[in-house]
């Protein structure tokens, strides 16, 4: 299809701590075993459509974006340039494409936009807005514009005669071609909007049981780059309850109601209770998991590194109704959030709806054995 898609980083407020530390939301690893960016190029690729992905965050999604091993006149990601109108009006006018796509490319989400071009064509119209359909409503707060290119030049022509400007130039953009009165419409999609930590936990066991996201994984609508090193293992002493475990991992101890990302290694005795373990993580023996998201670890090479969660260690909790004290509007349910690249030494035990931000270490626990409920470190 003679299309061009640009993905754009969400405006709304969001507050992911350590989710989102240095690392943009495309990045953030997401319904067991992808990165949220796999889901632009998953989407792009099934109209086979040009595809550009802003980002505001300097960090390594260009260079997993590029395990995909599209070609960049195909594919390609655009950093720094997120407030410069010229630079996308330059995008724009000397693309070969007839229509253009807009959309928050930064939330995971399955987008049938040959569906969505098709029935753009047959309207006859030079843009028309499309409210996502998702959970039930139609949403105006998330939304794609499609656009001739022709429509979209002659837009971005008035906000430089204007000299308009905006921390975001595509909501701009977007804003601009609403009040000249385009058509706005309704379309279906599965999406997931990313606002919080709680989100991020509902919404991963969300995907991992929904059957429609099955179909399109197994169909090969979407695909992973997390690396992998080897396929999954099962020691002798593993027991796995209604978990989705992914690959290049080795479990020997007992999962419940948790998923399990690319390269986790779980040791005996550890057990880990209604929990989100993010890719390359260690969990040491007899340690106890209870309703906690365990970070990525990102530090080369994993098979190398010292365990995250030390040797029984107990982290989060059963009960349920709690708030973190720090961030209440974003930290709550009871959950807890282990941040990036942490190492949590032996037989800490950190309670229920705690915040550990990124990079802690054994210094920084040695004269504390005990984090207390709704509390952060």
């Amino acid at each position: 299809m003679d299309a061009t898609i640009i993905s754009y980083p969400d405006t709304a407020v969001i507050n992911l701590l350590s989710l989102t530390a240095n690392r943009s939301k495309y990045m953030i690893p997401f319904a067991g075993k992808f990165r949220v960016v796999d889901f632009v190029i998953g989407n792009a690729r099934e109209l086979d459509a040009q595809t550009i992905i802003y980002s505001n965050v300097n960090d390594d999604l260009a260079q997993y974006v590029a395990l995909h091993g599209i070609d960049e006149s195909k594919l390609k990601v655009v950093v720094n340039e997120f407030n410069s109108i010229d630079f996308c009006y330059s995008l724009i006018r000397d693309s070969d494409s007839a229509y253009f796509i807009m959309y928050n490319g930064d939330n995971p989400g399955i987008i049938n936009f040959a569906h969505l071009i098709e029935r753009f064509v047959k309207m006859k119209k030079p843009a028309a807005l499309f409210k996502m359909h998702f959970e039930g409503k139609a949403r105006m707060a998330h939304r794609i514009l499609v656009s001739t290119k022709k429509a979209l030049l002659a837009t971005i022509r008035q906000a430089l005669k204007h000299e308009h400007t905006s921390p975001n130039i595509f909501e701009m953009i977007i804003n601009m071609m609403v009040n000249e009165g385009l058509p706005k419409l309704e379309f279906s999609c599965m999406y997931w909007p990313l606002g919080t930590v709680v989100d991020y936990y509902n919404y991963n066991y969300e995907v991992i049981n929904n059957p429609e996201f099955s179909k399109h994984v197994f169909n090969g609508h979407i695909h992973s780059r997390i690396q992998l090193y080897r396929y999954s293992m099962l020691g002798p002493h593993a027991k796995v309850v209604q978990t989705f475990l992914s690959d290049s991992s080795y479990i020997n101890g007992e999962l419940v109601n948790s998923i399990i990302f690319p390269g986790v290694e779980i040791a005996e005795g550890a057990v880990i209770r209604d929990s989100i373990i993010l890719p390359y993580n260690k969990i040491g023996a007899k340690a106890r998991i209870m309703r906690s998201i365990i970070d990525e670890r990102t530090v080369q090479p994993f098979d190398q590194t010292p365990l995250t969660i030390g040797n029984g260690c107990k982290i989060g909790t059963t009960e349920e109704g709690m708030k973190n004290s720090d961030y209440p509007k974003v930290l709550y349910n009871s959950i807890t959030l282990i941040g990036k690249n942490c190492i949590i030494p032996d037989a800490i035990t950190i309670g229920g709806c705690c915040y550990v931000s990124p990079g802690k270490t054994q210094a920084d626990f040695e004269k504390r054995k005990y984090i207390y409920n709704g509390t952060s470190v």
